[in-house]
């Protein structure tokens, strides 16, 4: 009996630490996302600094549950969002704004309680 109540405390434990993580990563993911979305066409280097810094003090606590891969993917288009900002390319800009949000959303959606996640 001893056994199993400390399997099932583990277990609890568990659970609960997962619960918290996905929702932390997906309310700190909507969050940055909600920032890109307001950039505006004509965004300034100090907004595209500000989002880096978020994503800068968020990456190492998601690094702990996410690919590094996925994290790396959203550092590049960071970069590649500052790139073009201010540039007289701006398709290429809005193309990685786009990409940048697609990212946050894809991250935000796979850390999240659905059927397709669990199984």
């Amino acid at each position: 009996m001893k056994a199993f109540l400390c399997a099932l405390s583990v277990f609890i434990l568990l659970s609960c630490i997962v619960t918290v993580n996905a929702i932390y990563v997906q309310r700190k993911t909507d969050d940055l996302a909600d920032t890109i979305d307001a950039l505006p066409q004509n965004a300034s280097e100090q907004d595209i600094d500000r989002i880096r810094e978020k994503w800068e003090a968020l990456e190492p606590t998601i690094n702990y549950s996410v690919s590094h891969g996925e994290t790396d993917q959203i550092t590049d288009a960071l970069a590649e969002l500052k790139a073009y900002r201010g540039t007289e390319e701006a398709e290429k800009y809005l193309a990685a704004r786009q990409r940048l949000l697609d990212l946050m959303h894809r991250l935000s959606k796979s850390e999240g309680f659905s059927f397709d996640n669990i199984f």
